[in-house]
């Protein structure tokens, strides 16, 4: 588009220095009698006025016409860009979902259905964990049941937007009516302002500050909430999980991908690889520029060696695991990252 613009510019200058030569040498012919207003007629002065007045009202036609085109153009091809292009967030929030993390074996912890989390069994089992956490325990929780019963686990849930929790069957859950929040403090659960405890804090309300890196196992469905917690959670908190179950939320709001980016990294950065991945199917998928996701996508992070392939830009489905959330409706098409 700039060789074109500049070749019509070029077109323009020339065509405006031949007029000028031209609105000359017709002044000069065009006036026989001798009179002095022919004479006046043909003076450089009224020559000038004319072909500028000339000339003036050429630039106004062209700038109208093939300008006013080429601008047009051009601010449509700038627009289509601009809509079809990742940002580099947004480029760089989907290749963070690549399926990087090496897993032999999988096991489904929680529901059949909405609530449940494929889980990596390698070297996961009693005894080989300290203590669990469960993020979000509005309607349901067999995870924590699951975890418990599985592993031999305490389960700390925590939720500051109902009174119990939604397993008070579980003799090794301990229930706390608060809300695990950002670090910054800046992102509070509107209508529990006093009710919120930074991931740190709750290490240290639970008596885990001091557990060892990876000694932890950590379930999150907090509605959003997620994407500013680890955006702002120092890596050494997070170092002390050994598997994270992640349920990410409306991954389609672009105006907040340089968070969600900042949020993986540091999951990134604590040493954590993406080793499953499930689309909720409650919601639809984000599509751009050829890549798409599903706009509510459950994950599973995994502390270890990375795949021996490489990284892998396809989601890959467990026929035997996993299933849609919403029950008696077909699955998300599959996640595609680059």
């Amino acid at each position: 588009m700039p060789v074109q613009t500049g070749y019509f510019f070029t077109r323009m200058a020339g065509f405006t220095l031949a007029l000028v030569f031209a609105s000359l040498s017709l002044a000069a012919g065009s006036c026989t009698d001798g009179s002095e207003s022919c004479a006046d007629a043909q003076s450089p002065l009224s020559v000038q006025r004319s072909t500028v007045a000339t000339v003036s009202q050429l630039e106004h036609q062209l700038r109208s016409g093939k300008e006013a085109a080429i601008a047009s153009t051009m601010s449509q091809e700038f627009a289509r860009a601009a809509k079809t292009m990742p940002t580099s967030a947004t480029k760089g929030l989907f290749e963070s979902f690549k399926i990087c993390g090496k897993c032999q074996t999988f096991e489904r912890f929680g529901e059949a259905h909405d609530g449940g989390y494929l889980m990596c069994m390698d070297g996961l089992a009693k005894g080989s964990e300290t203590a669990a956490y469960s993020l979000g325990v509005e309607k349901h929780d067999q995870w924590s049941e699951d975890v418990a019963s599985k592993l031999g686990l305490t389960v700390n849930q925590f939720d500051c937007t109902v009174e119990v929790s939604a397993t008070r069957q579980c003799k090794s859950c301990k229930f706390f009516k608060k809300c695990v929040v950002a670090a910054d403090g800046k992102h509070p659960v509107p209508g529990h302002e006093s009710e919120g405890w930074s991931l740190s804090q709750t290490l240290k309300e639970t008596g885990q500050s001091n557990a060892a890196e990876g000694s932890l196992l950590m379930k999150m469905d907090i509605e959003s909430s997620e994407w500013p917690i680890y955006a702002s959670e120092p890596p050494d908190a997070l170092k002390k999980f050994g598997q994270l179950i992640v349920e990410f939320h409306n991954l389609s709001d672009e105006g907040r991908h340089a968070e969600y980016l900042q949020a993986m990294t540091h999951i990134k950065d604590a040493g954590f690889q993406v080793a499953h991945l499930h689309g909720n199917n409650f919601e639809g998928m984000y599509n751009n520029d050829g890549l798409t996701i599903p706009n509510v996508l459950e994950v599973t992070f995994v502390h270890g060696n990375a795949r021996p392939n490489g990284c892998n830009g396809y989601q890959e489905y467990d026929d035997a695991l996993d299933a849609p959330n919403r029950a008696g409706h077909g699955e998300l098409p599959m996640a595609h990252m680059g």
